[in-house]
C-alpha cells in the first residue's frame, strides 16, 4: 500500500491556498506548515480540524524562517539554532494537535531545509537529534533511500518519499514509502489507480 501526502497549512494572513485541502481529501497524510517558511495559527488550527473529520495522519512541515523567501533560501544557522528552529516548530504543531486530542505521527522538510536534511550528513545529524528531542516516535520523510538508512542509523524511524510523476505507482524497483503531491490534478488521477493507506508511523504501544 501507499501513503499519499500533501502539505497544508501554507497560507498565512491575507495570501490563501484554499486548493490544499481539497488536495488532502485525496490524501492518507498531511504535513502541517510551522510558521516559519508558512501557515499562522488559524491556518494551523483549520488544518487539524480537517484531519481529525478526515482521518488522516499528521506531520509537521517545517523550513528555515524565511517566510518572505517561502523558506526556498539555505541559511547558515549554527548547530544550536538550527536544533532550536527543528524543536520549535515540531513542538507547536504537537501542542496544538493535543488540544484536539490528535498525535502527530511523521516531520518532512521543507525547501532548503529538506535540500540539507538530504545533502548533509551533519546537519541531518541535527535535524534528526532535534526531533528525537521532541518525540523519538516521530518518523522523518526524506528523499532518498541512503539517507533513510543514515537516518535509521541514528535510531530515528525514516519514511523515504517520490514526487508524484507519471507511473510513480507502477515502478516496483523503486518503492517509496509515501508520495508527495503538489497538484490537485495529480493526486486525483493517483487515487484513481489506487486508494492510500497511512504508513504506520507512529503507534508507541507497538514499539515498546
Amino acid at each position: 500500500m501507499f501513503d499519499f501526502n500533501c502539505d497544508v497549512a501554507q497560507s498565512y494572513g491575507i495570501y490563501k491556498n484554499d486548493l490544499e485541502l481539497e488536495m488532502a481529501k485525496y490524501a492518507s497524510s498531511v504535513n502541517i506548515a510551522a510558521g516559519f517558511h508558512s501557515g499562522d495559527p488559524i491556518k494551523i488550527r483549520a488544518a487539524l480540524l480537517f484531519s481529525q473529520n478526515n482521518n488522516l495522519a499528521l506531520g509537521a512541515h517545517i523550513g528555515y524562517p524565511d517566510i518572505q523567501g517561502f523558506g526556498r533560501r539555505k541559511m547558515d544557522l549554527s548547530k544550536d539554532e538550527l536544533e532550536a528552529v527543528v524543536i520549535y516548530q515540531v513542538g507547536a504543531i504537537i501542542a496544538y494537535a493535543k488540544t484536539m486530542d490528535l498525535e502527530i505521527e511523521q516531520v518532512r522538510c521543507h525547501g532548503a531545509l529538506k535540500d540539507v536534511l538530504n545533502e548533509n550528513a551533519q546537519e541531518t545529524e541535527v535535524i534528526v537529534e532535534a526531533v528525537k528531542k521532541v518525540s523519538p516516535w516521530l518518523n522523518l520523510i526524506v528523499q532518498n533511500q541512503e539517507t533513510k538508512e543514515f537516518v535509521q542509523s541514528l535510531g530515528l524511524k525514516a519514511a523515504y518519499e517520490k514526487d508524484y510523476s507519471e507511473g510513480i505507482l507502477l515502478n516496483k524497483e523503486d518503492k517509496p514509502d509515501t508520495i508527495h503531491f503538489r497538484t490537485l490534478e495529480d493526486i486525483k488521477e493517483a487515487y484513481e489507480i489506487i486508494k492510500p493507506s497511512p504508513i504506520n508511523y507512529n503507534r508507541v504501544q507497538e514499539q515498546i
